[in-house]
This record gives structure tokens, sequence and C-alpha cells, in this order.
């Protein structure tokens, strides 16, 4: 089947769609997945896309089919193909008659490199754990989480016990908004605003108390962490790629996720009593992973022994201020109950790297 033919189809089925709603078409595009495109979902780019088709019985017939690039103008593209810049592409292959499903190839920037371990023998990390405030601008009730938190950040001793992300999903017309943060709420059970969360399985709810804060902070840091973490990151034409490596003190199974943060979002806070709280920090854009919220099993790691994990963060809005952009790794260790809950948290800017931090 010729691909101007398969273009022929589907404008006259638009067409008729479009003019006098649905009608069924008497010579419809087979797209019923008679044939299988398959490739790998993500890639590296200048890396070659091997693409394999086959058919209704397994037959491999790859020599036989032709490979269409649909996000870029449908052009027809070689097997193996190599993308020369980074994003997301769909392809699908034709073989006679036969059109393949679609199959989406996230195509990543080069993965950054990893700072070097100058003291790889040293297993004592600092620890951080991690509140999230889910909030949003039209929460009455929210200025006083904020204010409670302004005052532990400003207690010595207490903020380089932690890390804050801001979760912002009371309502959908905050700037500060994102699926991502509606998602990480969602898996608190979030329902009264604004909550306080520690690490994933510590829910305080609604405590403006800034002692009270730091009582649960002081229950849950410990002076030297189960493991520690080292990022790497690179900002690319739609995404950010985070390659981090975990090395642990303490031997166990571990997990780990990133979220991609933004400062300087400015959005007026409902109730607000100071000027301030107008300009929203370390608001939560872009999560790896949300279920489970603990992000990718990196299975059992050795004592003093290192495990990689790399990450794509796509940024979806042009609205996101890329300049005001970071990334937070977190990794969590399995606990008795079999729920993965943090081990350690790490902040890192873009285009950069973010070493060890050894006690």
């Amino acid at each position: 089947m010729k691909l101007t033919k398969y273009f022929a189809i589907l404008a006259a089925a638009a067409m008729f769609v479009g003019c006098n709603g649905p009608v069924e078409d008497e010579t419809p595009v087979n797209n019923s997945s008679d044939i299988t495109l398959s490739a790998k979902s993500v890639v590296e780019v200048n890396t070659p896309i091997e693409f394999v088709i086959t058919n209704s019985e397994g037959v491999d017939i790859t020599a036989e089919a032709t490979i269409f690039d649909k996000t870029h103008d449908f052009a027809e593209v070689s097997n193996p193909f190599t993308p020369i810049a980074d994003g997301d592409y769909t392809f699908f292959a034709v073989a006679e008659d036969l059109i393949s499903n679609d199959v989406k190839v996230t195509v990543t920037p080069a993965v950054p490199a990893l700072p070097e371990d100058t003291d790889a023998n040293n297993t004592s990390f600092a620890h951080r754990i991690l509140l999230v405030d889910h909030t949003g601008t039209h929460c009455g009730y929210c200025p006083q989480m904020m204010k409670a938190l302004k005052e532990v950040e400003q207690t010595e001793g207490y903020h380089e016990k932690y890390y804050e992300a801001m979760a912002h999903s009371y309502n959908t017309s905050d700037p500060a908004y994102s699926g991502s943060a509606a998602s990480i709420s969602s898996h608190f059970r979030v329902s009264n605003y604004p909550t306080l969360t520690y690490n994933f399985y510590h829910t305080i709810t609604s405590s403006y108390n800034a002692e009270h804060i730091k009582q649960q902070i002081n229950a849950l840091w410990k002076e030297h962490a189960d493991v520690g973490i080292a990022v790497a990151t690179s900002l690319a034409s739609s995404s950010v790629v985070v390659n981090a490596e975990i090395k642990a003190a303490v031997a166990g199974e571990y997990s780990a996720t990133a979220w991609l943060l933004e400062d300087g979002i400015e959005a007026k806070q409902t109730n607000a009593t100071e000027d301030w709280m107008n300009i929203h920090n370390n608001a939560i854009r872009q999560a790896a992973t949300v279920s489970p919220i603990s992000g990718y099993e990196l299975g059992a790691i050795a004592a003093g022994a290192t495990a990689e994990q790399i990450f794509n963060l796509n940024i979806t809005r042009s609205s996101w201020n890329r300049e005001n952009m970071k990334v937070m790794v977190i990794v969590s260790k399995k606990n008795s109950n079999g729920k993965y809950d943090i081990a350690n948290v790490v902040v890192c800017g873009l285009d950069t790297t973010l070493t060890y931090n050894y006690n």
C-alpha cells in the first residue's frame, strides 16, 4: 500500500467526520495491529533506534515494512533510525495493506556524567527528610502554614535537616498547579488544606504550629543517613535528564525518584498578610513517577555499594520558567512493613552536578 493512498483515506475520513459526523467508511484503514511495531521506549540522542515488525503469526516481516515518523510530518525513516534531536517521537509501520500500532520513543539528550567520588570508602552521609506542603493560591488557611514553615526555616539548626516541596493542588487556576502535584497530594489522600506531610508515610493535617513541626522533624531526622546521593543534570529542549548514583551506608532494598521544582512563581495568595507570600518557591512541576510514589526499584544494595538510575523529567508547559528550576532526587528504603519510605533527599540545580554530602 502506498503512503499516498493511506493519506487519502485518512483525509477522506476526516472530511466526512468534520462535515457530517462519524460515518462508517466502506474502505477503512486497517489499524487493528495485524502487524506489530516494537522498539525501545527510551534512547539517547544520536543512538540508533532498531525497529522490529511482526505479523499476527509472530513472523518477522521487518524487511518488508516501511517506517514513518508521525511526529515530524510523517517522514519516512530508515531502519535503524538515528535521531539527532531530543524529544518525543511517534512511529508506525506500513507493510502491504497493513498499518501497525503507534510506538512512542522518548529521545533523551546525552546522559550527564556523574561527579567523581573523591572519598569512595566514606559512607557517612548527611541526612535530610522531606516536607511536602499541600497548598494552593485560593486556599484561605494556607498562609498560616506558610508562616509556620518560614519560622522553622529561620530557626538555627533546622533547615539543614529537611528539604521542602510545595504541592499546589488546591485549585487548578493556580499558576503553580501541576498534574504531578495533584497526583502527589492524591497519594497522601489530602482532603484538607493546608496539609503538611513528612516523608511518604507520616502525615500531619493542618498543623500551623512551628514548634509542632520542629518536633516532627526531630522525630524523623538522623545524624547519619542510610544512603547518599550524587547527581548530574542536563537541560534539554523539552526535558531535564537526571543521572543519579546511590551509595548505601546501610544494606537494604532501595528505590529512587526525581521531582522537578520551580521557584519564583508570582501569584496572588488568598489571605496573604505579607508580600513574600505571593511568591511561590519549590513548586512541584513534574515527577518521574507518581505510582508508586517512591519511584523505580533499585533492588538490594550492599553497604558501600552503588546503584545508578536515570530519570527524564518532561517540561510540558511553556509557562514554566527553566531558569528557576531545580531537581529533587528522593531515595527510599524498604521498611519492615514492606513499604518504601524516604531514606534521604538532595536538591540539585540544572546543568550542574552534586557530589555526595558527607558528614
